[in-house]
């Protein structure tokens, strides 16, 4: 499915309210982070915002949501297909009156899979736990009414964060993660509590790069893209390896990711959503071993970065503006499209994301921007 051209109109308000309720793991927090921010999981604050139309001549540009797994607790878990694919209409149809024309879908948030999946087991954020079969696909009915509404689908994947301890001990043995649990060639636990995958190990690579095979094959995909847990709540030391081994083996990753999906379909869009914080460099260069200022502007890694520029203008230490010129800057000479991460849970009551919004689609460079996330637009 290509991208489509919409019509442009501002809306001058939005009241539809779905009529779900939410259910949010305790404790938990959504894995699009920026550094050293925390996200609510358990308040979803109505916006009173105006999404900007598109000029004619920027139709091209992507205006995306985020949807996460903590959409699908209230949206999927413990629903019927009935029900399910009723929650699925409701939200494309909210997308779609508010001039969005992507959803960026997370499908594997903790080594699990929103789809039948030869390689992880189902999410615990479907069925409630990894030992739980589903009888539906929530992936294949997702594309399907996106598709209705001329809907662009990425899928949005967490390559290396597992599972915590207890629901680790249910996965089936017949998955690798499960084979490989407390094996410390494999993974170690995380500060958070959760189980990480080590990046350096050649089998970990191919289970990640297999899971993405199998996304592309069966379904009819916009595109993939990782977020920002790359050496996070584990760094390379706890696999015996540098902090320089460590990123070699995140760029090995993020390479190999590419080369899949482009043998797949060269249209295909392969992007990386990291956190936005840049000084000289992007910081997660030095925080979580990412090597954006290669990836970012040399051929054969990215499509585009997402940079989640979660601050205001007037933020005292990352002003929106000087922070969105140092990613333009990095990407203006490069194959790599710039799409804007703006945080909708933190600004969806004020003036600020309207404007924000107005300012990505004004400007050159951006090809487009991202909202953080679908619950807290409705």
């Amino acid at each position: 499915m290509k991208q489509k051209s919409f019509f442009c109109r501002i809306l001058s308000g939005i009241s539809l309210l779905l009529l779900l309720t939410a259910c949010t793991p305790s404790g938990q927090q959504t894995s699009l982070t920026s550094e050293e921010e925390e996200f609510p999981v358990s308040e979803f604050p109505a916006a009173n915002l105006s999404i900007p139309a598109l000029p004619v001549e920027e139709e091209g540009k992507i205006k995306g949501v985020w949807v996460s797994y903590l959409e699908f607790d209230h949206m999927l878990k413990g629903r019927s297909e009935k029900k399910y694919r009723a929650n699925i209409q409701d939200m494309v149809k909210n997308c779609k009156e508010q001039e969005l024309n992507t959803l960026i879908v997370q499908v594997r948030s903790h080594g699990d899979a929103y789809y039948p999946s030869q390689y992880y087991p189902w999410s615990v954020h479907v069925t409630g736990s990894p030992q739980k079969g589903c009888s539906f696909d929530p992936l294949k009915i997702l594309i399907e009414e996106a598709q209705k509404e001329d809907l662009s689908v990425h899928a949005w994947i967490n390559p290396y964060r597992l599972m915590q301890e207890e629901e680790m001990e249910l996965v089936s043995k017949d998955y690798k993660i499960r084979e490989w649990y407390q094996n410390d060639s494999y993974m170690e636990k995380g500060t958070d509590g959760y189980w990480y995958l080590n990046a350096g190990n050649d089998e970990v690579q191919e289970l990640i790069v297999n899971g993405i095979q199998e996304l592309i094959t069966n379904y009819d995909l916009d595109g993939i893209q990782i977020d920002d847990y790359f050496y996070d709540k584990v760094k390379p030391k706890a696999f015996g390896e540098s902090d320089k081994e460590g990123r070699e083996n995140v760029t090995q990753m993020v390479k190999k990711i590419y080369q899949c999906v482009k043998n797949q379909d060269a249209e295909l869009l392969f992007g990386i959503s990291p956190a936005g914080n840049f000084r000289e460099s992007p910081v997660s260069d030095s925080t979580q071993l990412t090597d954006l200022s290669l990836w970012c502007t040399e051929e054969g890694y990215l499509d585009y970065v997402a940079p989640q520029i979660y601050w205001d203008f007037e933020d005292p230490e990352a002003p929106f503006l000087e922070v969105l010129e140092k990613w333009e800057n990095l990407v203006k000479d490069s194959p790599v499209k710039l799409y804007v991460g703006l945080a909708a849970y933190k600004f969806s009551e004020s003036e600020i994301l309207e404007e924000e919004m107005k300012t990505v689609l004004e400007r050159e460079v951006p090809q487009g921007y991202f909202l953080f996330r679908y619950d807290n637009l409705v």
